[in-house]
Parts: structure tokens; C-alpha cells; sequence
């Protein structure tokens, strides 16, 4: 799921990653620890605003985009190996949507495979050739945010609850933060795994309601780039 297509996603995704990294902070620091804030002068809370805007959007794509995307995924699948839901696509997610029509899903698709790798490519190759169906790139920018917040939540389990040590918050706030970004980081995995699974139904419903014509290739050889 990498390519072009996916990094433009990215980027329209980014505003959403921005605000959640924002709204941690402000949990955090009103409702986590307080005391951080309390007797702060109107000059640092406007320093504290700046920084905040304009720091974080760096800090956001540094955390998600330090991990390849396999390692992204497992960490949303939680398996290390076969982590896509492309890999049970036409034995597991397919059979499962009502929407699809497994027969004709074959009849307009070609041979379904059963060995996880190999359907995890012939789905790549479905997605590809209708990955601009309003259904199919929405479900795609949807798994690829929540994917990213994951990812995002579970770095600030561990970052949060060490910067507060740091600037000497009391001590019952490391252990608060910890266990919100544990709960946000469930929530967004979660929701990211169910985006997925969605994304790889949607690509096969597509096909399944009709034959998609394979693009023809360019009668002139176009030169290496």
C-alpha cells in the first residue's frame, strides 16, 4: 500500500494527526498535570501556544514516519508475520461482506488464491486498478489515519510519561498519561484494523459488481525515469 497514491493520502491526513498530537497535549496538561500550568503568565502560555502549533506538526511526522509500513501494521494487527488483511482477502474478508459475490467475484477476477501471500498480491493488483472509487480511497485515507494515530499514541505511552519526569510533574501524572495513550492507542488500532478490513472489502465488492477493464498499455515505450 505504498506509492504516490498513499502519500498524498498521508498528507491530507496530516491536519487530523496534528490535532490529535495537540489535544494530547492539552489533556495533558490540564487535566493530567495541572499544576504545570497553574501560575503560568500570559507570556509563556502565548510561548506555549507557538510552540505547540508549530513544533508539533514535526514532532507528528517524525514519530509516524520513523517505521516502515509493514512494522506499522503489525503494531495495528498485532501479528508480526501476514499483518495485511490483503492476506485472507478472498478466504476470510470476502466470503464474510455480504456485498460481495464470491462467484462472481471469480467470473470478473479471475482464480482466487488461498496462500496468504499470493492473495494479498492478486488483491494488490484488484485495488490498483480501481484504487479512485470514491469508496475504495476513502476507506484507504481512513485506514492510513487511524494506522498513523496508532502508531503516533503508542510512542507518546512511553515519551509523555518520561518528559513529565523530566519537568517534575507530581507523581501520579506519569501514570495517568501512560494509561491515556494506552486507551488511545486501543482505540485507534482498533479502528484502524476495522479500516482495513473495510478497505480490502471494499476493492473486492467493486469487483465483484463488475468487470473492471485492465487499462491498456501505452502503445509508445515511455523511457526509464
Amino acid at each position: 500500500m505504498k506509492g504516490n497514491g498513499e502519500r498524498s493520502l498521508k498528507s491530507l491526513n496530516m491536519k487530523w494527526l496534528v490535532l490529535l498530537a495537540v489535544a494530547d497535549v492539552l489533556a495533558v496538561l490540564f487535566f493530567v498535570a495541572p499544576e504545570l500550568v497553574k501560575g503560568a503568565s500570559l507570556t509563556q502560555v502565548g510561548i506555549g501556544r507557538v510552540l505547540t502549533t508549530t513544533v508539533m506538526p514535526v514532532v507528528v511526522l517524525l514519530i509516524v514516519n520513523v517505521l516502515p509500513h509493514n512494522v506499522k501494521s503489525s503494531l495495528v494487527y498485532w501479528k508480526p508475520l501476514g499483518v495485511l488483511p490483503g492476506t485472507e482477502a478472498f478466504t476470510k474478508y470476502g466470503p464474510a461482506d455480504p456485498r460481495i459475490d464470491m462467484a462472481a467475484l471469480k467470473k470478473n477476477a479471475g482464480a482466487l488464491p488461498t496462500d496468504p501471500t499470493e492473495q494479498n498480491s492478486k488483491w494488490y493488483k484488484l485495488y490498483k486498478q480501481v484504487a479512485n472509487e470514491p469508496e475504495v480511497a476513502e476507506a484507504h485515507k481512513l485506514f492510513l489515519m487511524y494506522r498513523d494515530m496508532a502508531v503516533m499514541s503508542l510512542a507518546l505511552v512511553v515519551l509523555v510519561p518520561v518528559a513529565l519526569l523530566v519537568v517534575g510533574a507530581a507523581s501520579p501524572a506519569p501514570w495517568l498519561a501512560a494509561g491515556l495513550f494506552v486507551l488511545q492507542y486501543l482505540v485507534t488500532a482498533l479502528s484502524a484494523r476495522w479500516s482495513g478490513i473495510r478497505f480490502v472489502c471494499n476493492v473486492l465488492a467493486v469487483h465483484s459488481a463488475r468487470k473492471v477493464a485492465t487499462p491498456k498499455a501505452s502503445a509508445t515505450k515511455q523511457p526509464a525515469t
